[in-house]
């Protein structure tokens, strides 16, 4: 589904949304994950952001991609697809369909997982940041890191909705 590199590409670059004024600002932000397959098995990743000038441009990477940049990005989109109500597809993480996540970046604690007692949740997924808890809701969730000269500002989740106590 997302193997094709142009594919990959485009949802990468539609991550990248409205950049600030040109600044000398840079950083670097290590984060590390794991993912859970559909089919059983987990896998451990490095996602970060880095932003710094080399060779007269700027670049920008998010976990594995870089690209060229004129100035800091305001914001970067992480995309999480449902599919079937079943299992869900985080393009910048692994290109195949996952169970659940567990992502650490800055001081935020980003976790994706099922659970059995979310009976409002689409396939019973829970998606949780630091102490905040969200639900699919019709179309893709977004996960959206926003950012200053200094690194990450806030991270917002987009597009899913937070239950009822």
């Amino acid at each position: 589904m997302f193997n094709h590199p142009l594919v990959r590409y485009l949802i990468l670059f539609t991550g990248l949304l409205l950049f600030s004024a040109t600044s000398d600002a840079q950083f670097d932000i290590s984060g590390e994950g794991k993912v859970y397959l559909a089919t059983g098995k987990s896998q451990e990743f490095d996602f970060g952001f880095s932003y710094f000038r080399q060779e007269g441009s700027y670049r920008f990477i998010v976990g594995r991609h870089t690209l060229t940049v004129q100035s800091v990005p305001q914001k970067y989109s992480l995309a999480l697809i449902l599919q079937n109500d079943e299992q869900v597809w985080v393009p910048d993480f692994i290109n195949e369909p996952i169970n659940g996540f567990e992502v650490t970046i800055d001081d935020y604690v980003i976790k994706l997982y099922q659970d059995s007692e979310a009976t409002n949740a689409k396939g019973k997924f829970v998606l949780q940041l630091n102490d905040e808890q969200f639900h699919f809701s019709r179309g893709p969730g977004q996960i959206n890191f926003l950012f200053t000269e200094d690194g990450i500002k806030d991270v917002r989740v987009e597009g899913m909705f937070k239950p009822r106590r």
